[in-house]
């Protein structure tokens, strides 16, 4: 019995959710009011050469696509301008500052000897000596020494004294 009862309420219900629709559906919309009419107005020829407004038409409103596809892809940023000009090159590579200083120099007639400070350490030097695999001397005047700094073939010049 009690099974009867709710298919009975189950159809019942049922039958009254498809019939209200029809009663509560979609209505008419309203129309608008007719406007009553304006007194005549006296109009001058200025007015008349004038032409009439036309009356535009109603703006249609598309309706949005609820199936549109849709994506989260964002562009990357465009990539940086490029200069107009080449970068300067860099500038070439010097050697470094002569690490010796000058203490005195000795003429034994055969090879003119140069006395080198480096730190603590007194070189002794003639024309041709390697020093520390990075310094090669080169010639050596009565005023000048001339070192080639290895690494990079660059000749340096060192002041030791005055010609006699």
């Amino acid at each position: 019995m009690a099974r009867r009862l709710f298919w009975l309420a189950f159809l019942g219900s049922a039958a009254v959710l498809a019939v209200v629709p029809e009663f509560f559906g979609e209505r008419a919309e309203p129309q608008a009011m007719p406007r009553s009419p304006r007194p005549p107005v006296a109009v001058t020829q200025a007015e008349t050469a004038r032409p009439a407004p036309v009356a535009q038409a109603p703006a249609v409103v598309p309706a949005a696509d609820l199936f549109a596809a849709q994506s989260w892809y964002v562009a990357p940023p465009p990539p940086p301008a490029m200069a107009a000009s080449a970068p300067p090159p860099p500038p070439r590579p010097t050697a470094p500052p002569l690490p010796f200083k000058f203490i005195g120099k000795l003429d034994d007639r055969q090879a003119l000897q140069v006395f080198l400070l480096r730190g603590e350490q007194v070189l002794v030097v003639r024309e041709g000596d390697l020093i520390d695999k990075t310094y090669k001397v080169r010639r050596i005047d009565a005023e000048r020494m001339t070192l080639v700094y290895l690494p990079l073939d660059i000749a340096q010049t060192l002041v030791v004294g005055r010609a006699p």
